[in-house]
């Protein structure tokens, strides 16, 4: 059986709260290094404390009336019309959910309605996992999780099974009814009804709704809390089918049938149903789909197939292709002899699998190459400017063979070319595959930094780089691509006094604190005053800040083992 990691249903109610109140969770995207929203959140909890939310209002003022109570952030997810909106919510609002959902009694209420989902047969794998201290990327203990608990999963259930049924919910989050959270606090139309409203479940539709504009549907995302609480709803789906196919198992009993042995995993919105029986199969997913209607979920069609090859079908189609492609592409080397063809494969590659976590490692492996060419090329022109020291030459000649040695560290040291082409052409395939795959944008940037850090001619490098936020940043809804953007041009701006990113957590990190983030006009002052903004940017962080983009947990990894280093060799 695969391991799974522990989640935050095994917390007791304060560290839960201490859980949702930390910044990585308060935003569960990825950010530059430099922010965090932990003193933010602090505060919040400290000012409000126990305070009723109804008790914090500003008279004569409706939440749901006013604009810009979160900083919402949308991504154009292929350079063109898809978009998909992420919120930075308001630190208020967020606290309110989190207060709600695990205040001592709710929280007890919570975690006994969650065991009431926990049915034979079917699994959920998405409840919130407890990360590990350090992790080695973002989101490592979430990923490994999902990969554990769905993918090797899937693989040891081929033993037992000869189908899988394959679907997902089309916008899931988007479609939550939140009177579902009524029936599922009540557990309405199962066999352990309780009939009884829940006060919990109202205000939890309550603190939607505020922080939507006053629209009555869907909850945001962004957020743990967020992801939590629809899988309130979810959980109680997982209930209904539970049921739905007990009825049916005893249809078959009455008619003297056993109805086939059938297994369901759950992550999200995407499930997998495994069965030896293909028209018990089809049957189960005709019952999910009725079930998942009943609560506004609808199956996206063109992700929904039955395999009866579930060893290939349980991994995803382009981590599939990364592996097909080996020795082609791997960890070990490549057999592309220009960054050129590499970076144009990726490409290609994303154009068949758009903004998958393989492009991610392909990223990140170009990003190796690049740099272990650059320290070598540093190495060894550093090795040629000792060389003169050893030259054992009159002073006419040793001068000569120095001025040779300088002459070619002037032409090599800082290259407008790599291997397989310019700079300028590589970081033009770079920008084009981050404006068709959002999610990669900052690993895509972080490989031009890279590049443009080569560079001696500094009207080349300031060149490239207005080209590049050109490309990103006109276009409608680049506010993702502004804060990386940023991340790689902070020590130039700085340098020069200007910024040209608009965006209001831009303007935090050049030292604009007087645009909030949030409009709070709906809270009492006394709450408000005091909102520490400034501390959203690490001066600290920001003062370690290169033009070549470094990730947080990068660095925290790096970090690590200098403290280690230290400590062992003191």
């Amino acid at each position: 059986m695969s391991k799974t990691a522990n989640n935050i249903l095994t917390l007791n109610h304060d560290e839960a709260m201490d859980f949702f109140m930390k910044s990585e969770q308060y935003h569960g995207f990825e950010l530059p290094e430099y922010f965090t929203f932990d003193e933010v959140l602090k505060y919040v909890c400290e000012k409000v404390g126990t305070t009723p939310y109804e008790e914090c209002l500003q008279k004569g003022i409706s939440i749901e009336s006013l604009s810009d109570v979160n900083l919402d952030i949308l991504l154009n997810k292929d350079g063109r019309y898809a978009v998909r909106p992420i919120v930075l919510a308001n630190p208020f609002l967020y606290y309110f959910l989190v207060r709600e959902v695990c205040c001592e009694t709710n929280w007890q209420v919570v975690k006994n309605l969650f065991e009431k989902y926990k049915v034979s047969h079917i699994t959920s794998c998405a409840i919130p996992v407890i990360p590990n201290e350090k992790e080695p990327f973002h989101k490592a203990t979430t990923i490994n999780n999902w990969w554990n608990s769905m993918e090797q999963r899937s693989i040891e259930l081929s033993l037992e099974y000869r189908y899988m049924f394959v679907a997902d919910i089309t916008n899931c989050y988007g479609s939550v009814n939140p009177q579902a959270f009524d029936w599922a606090f009540s557990l309405k139309d199962t066999t352990i009804a309780t009939g009884i409203q829940s006060p919990i479940a109202q205000n939890i539709q309550k603190f939607l709704r505020a922080l939507q504009q006053g629209r009555n549907i869907g909850i945001p995302q962004g957020s743990a809390i967020f992801d939590f609480v629809g899988e309130i709803i979810l959980g109680y789906s997982d209930l209904l089918l539970h049921e739905a196919l007990q009825a049916k198992a005893k249809e078959y009993e009455e008619q003297g049938k056993a109805f086939p042995a059938y297994e369901i995993i759950r992550y999200r919105d995407d499930y997998r149903i495994f069965c030896s029986n293909k028209d018990a199969l089809e049957e189960i997913s005709y019952i999910l789909q009725k079930v998942l209607e009943r609560l506004n979920f609808r199956m996206n069609s063109q992700k929904t197939k039955i395999s009866d090859s579930i060893v290939t079908d349980a991994v995803k189609s382009d981590k599939l292709a990364y592996i097909y492609n080996t020795p082609i592409f791997n960890k070990k080397g490549v057999d592309f002899d220009s960054y050129e063809k590499h970076l144009l494969y990726i490409l290609m590659f994303s154009r068949q699998y758009p903004d998958s976590g393989s492009i991610r490692i392909m990223l990140s492996d170009i990003d190796k190459r690049i740099e272990e060419h650059l320290k070598s090329l540093k190495e060894n022109n550093n090795s040629k400017a000792k060389n003169w020291e050893s030259v054992d030459l009159g002073e006419d000649t040793k001068l000569a063979k120095l001025e040779g040695i300088f002459s070619e560290l002037k032409n090599h040291k800082r290259p407008k070319y790599i291997p397989g082409g310019s700079v300028r052409a590589l970081s033009a395939i770079c920008v084009q595959i981050a404006l068709e795959n959002v999610g990669c944008v900052h690993y895509a940037l972080r490989i031009i930094s890279r590049m443009i850090n080569s560079l001696k001619d500094m009207m080349e490098k300031q060149s490239i780089i207005d080209l590049v936020y050109n490309k990103l940043c006109n276009q409608p809804n680049s506010d993702y691509n502004q804060l990386w953007l940023q991340n790689m041009t902070y020590t130039q701006d700085k340098n020069t006094g200007r910024s040209p990113y608009s965006l209001r957590l831009c303007q935090l990190v050049m030292g604009n604190s007087e645009i909030p983030l949030w409009n709070n006009d709906w809270l009492k002052a006394v709450f408000v005053n005091g909102l520490p903004h400034d501390s959203i940017v690490d001066k600290e962080t920001l003062k370690k800040v290169t033009p070549v983009i470094t990730f947080r947990e990068t660095r925290a990894y790096y970090e690590t083992i200098e403290e280690d280093f230290d400590t062992t060799n003191k």
